[in-house]
């Protein structure tokens, strides 16, 4: 008997997966969603919605669904804007799901941060609200990042480091309907932990090493795999990943929650958590790297079926380098050398010759990428300078 797996949203990872763990996937997308031929060879079917964060008329489509195959095992997303459709009608269904609540509290900075304020090594002092009820006058005496309350990809982010600084943000942002969230600004290396739990029992897959621009906007620019870190460091980061999971109620499926090293504090302090993978092809990384296939577990822990023991042993490194081009017109891309496949794993320019070049302000308006996988971390970075220096292109200011 055929068995089927609802997807809400485009996600390849996802449907490669679903189709690996022996369930028909069958996607919900956005109508407006691009459906890529990969996964259009691996979907049962696609269903247009117009929106999958709209919970009701997704929840309608499903029950259509549900009416035609029988055997719908799950409906999960691995996106962020589906993540709290995806539980409520799991609830409603009575399917295996993180609850809704606890879906909303990991999306919602200032729930999450409310949450992890009952352990002293989580907390972090925060102001959060509309423009109209931030405070006048700065908070802190340190600096601090603001952000909207659910964001993600970088977007909107911004560095303030003083009365003047903060007097211009709201000044500037006085008309925006977002809900923000300011907290001090810690300093030091950032990492992200990738999870899988399995009725609330959590498995850490790895640990990913993130490079940034730093302020004022901290847009990614690339990941490495495995992160180096003394074991010390990874047994303390491990330790605060372990409670913020158990604190925010998480049951099921991949998590990523990103962490800071505080240098003044010598510390691991929680930024962010999520009840999905990581973007920016890091499930993947980890894949080169230990074998792990972060979105094959959490489907199988929705199922009850994961395997006994996970514990991540490193047999390669991997990376993934972000292209930020200037702004301007692309006027000609090329490559000095053949790409040898064996290393270089994918690689993307998100433009074709004669487009515009975006300003890069946030993840989503990067130009490109390489992804990198050998034997040690330091080679991967030797391989992808090499890819770098063989790539010429010519952009022209407007």
């Amino acid at each position: 008997m055929n068995k089927y797996i609802v997807i809400l949203g485009a996600s390849r990872y996802g449907a490669e997966a679903a189709f690996q763990c022996g369930l028909k996937p069958i996607i919900v997308a956005d109508r407006y969603s691009s459906i890529d031929k990969e996964i259009a060879q691996l979907a049962e079917v696609v269903f247009y919605v117009r929106d999958i964060a709209e919970k009701t008329e997704v929840f309608c489509t499903v029950e259509k669904i549900m009416s035609l195959y029988q055997t719908v095992e799950l409906v999960v997303s691995f996106t962020e804007l589906g993540l709290e459709t995806a539980a409520y009608i799991s609830e409603r269904l009575q399917l295996p799901t993180n609850s809704l609540e606890t879906v909303v509290n990991t999306r919602n900075k200032g729930l999450m941060r409310q949450i992890l304020r009952k352990d002293p090594e989580l907390r972090l002092d925060v102001v959060s609200g509309k423009v109209s009820v931030l405070p006048k006058q700065f908070p802190y005496s340190r600096p601090a990042i603001i952000k909207p309350l659910d964001g993600f990809g970088s977007k909107e982010v911004d560095y303030i480091s003083n009365q003047q600084e903060w007097e211009k943000w709201l000044k500037r942002n006085q008309d925006h309907p977002h809900e923000w969230i300011l907290e001090p600004y810690i300093k030091g290396p950032e990492y992200s932990v990738e999870t899988v739990s399995w009725r609330g029992t959590h498995f850490i897959l790895g640990i990913t090493e993130k490079q940034t621009t730093g302020k004022p906007h901290f847009i990614e620019t690339g990941h490495i795999v495995p992160a180096r870190l003394e074991q010390q460091k990874v047994k303390r980061i491990e330790q605060v990943v372990m409670k913020a999971l158990h604190l925010l109620n998480v049951q099921y499926g991949p998590g990523h929650i990103e962490i800071k090293w505080d240098v003044e504090e010598d510390r691991p302090v929680v930024i962010e958590m999520h009840t999905r993978p990581g973007g920016d092809f890091i499930p993947y990384l980890h894949q080169l790297a230990s074998g792990f296939n972060q979105y094959e577990l959490g489907i199988l822990s929705y199922m009850n079926q994961m395997p006994p023991d996970v514990k991540p042993i490193y047999k390669k490194a991997s990376l993934v380098k972000f292209f930020m081009f200037p702004e301007g017109m692309l006027r000609q891309i090329s490559l000095d050398t053949e790409v040898n496949r064996e290393y270089i794993r994918d690689w993307a320019i998100y433009y074709q010759v004669g487009d515009h070049i975006k300003k890069t302000v946030d993840s989503y308006t990067r130009s490109g990428h390489v992804i990198v996988c050998s034997s040690t971390v330091e080679e991967c970075q030797r391989l992808c300078d090499n890819f770098v220096d063989q790539l010429k292109y010519q952009i022209v200011h407007e």
